[in-house]
């Protein structure tokens, strides 16, 4: 499939096999997710990958009732950054340094426009940080579609138990969103026939 093939293919799927994905294909949605643009290039980001069956239960029970969590062949949950500490600042222009060979009038250039972000009392910085989160469950979604993999995004889950599964510190991170990866069950999803409901073009796009 091309791209548009394979998004006009994929739905968010509500019942699945339970058949494991293959590893490799995997390896393809995270690394999606790792190439993934954010803002200064800072992924302010981790994602949680497993198909332990007796966690995916356990967040099944107490934190998201849906069929399609334990019925996935891997789930993943894409946590947010609480805040941007000096520490994590700094490795990250660190790392840039070393990679790029920039000078250190560049970094402390970059240091600067991203400050003007983290220190501004206007932004919220854990919305903020939601938002490239965002970002990268989009590339996700769209990376198992060109793979044949179907994707669930799920936000209606109670975030408390889920940071509690987990052993989240929530003073430096929080579970924002999940995805339940799998192959779709033909017989048993009722929205595998349905149309898609999209705006037209000439509704969605304006070209100024």
């Amino acid at each position: 499939m091309n791209l548009i093939e394979a998004l006009n293919w994929r739905y968010a799927t509500k019942r699945m096999t339970g058949e494991k994905i293959a590893e490799s294909d995997l390896n393809i949605i995270l690394e999606a997710i790792r190439l993934t643009p954010t803002a200064y290039g800072l992924q302010p980001f981790k994602v949680a990958v497993t198909q332990n069956e007796d966690l995916i239960g356990e967040i099944y029970r107490k934190s998201c009732p849906q069929i399609v969590i334990k019925q996935c062949s891997h789930l993943l949950v894409f946590k947010a950054r609480k805040k941007l500490d000096s520490e994590y600042l700094e490795g990250y222009l660190n790392e840039m340094k070393r990679r790029r060979n920039s000078t250190d009038e560049y970094i402390d250039g970059y240091r600067s426009r991203i400050l003007r972000v983290i220190d501004n009392p206007q932004i919220n910085k854990f919305s903020w940080m939601i938002r490239q989160t965002y970002i990268a469950l989009g590339y996700a979604t769209v990376a198992a579609a060109t793979s044949g993999i179907d994707a669930t995004p799920i936000e209606g889950f109670d975030v408390q138990s889920l940071n509690e599964i987990l052993r989240l510190d929530t003073d430096k991170e929080e579970a924002v969103v999940m995805l339940a990866l799998g192959y779709r069950d033909e017989k048993e999803d009722k929205l595998i026939n349905l149309p898609k409901i999209r705006k037209p073009m000439d509704l969605m796009v304006e070209r100024i």
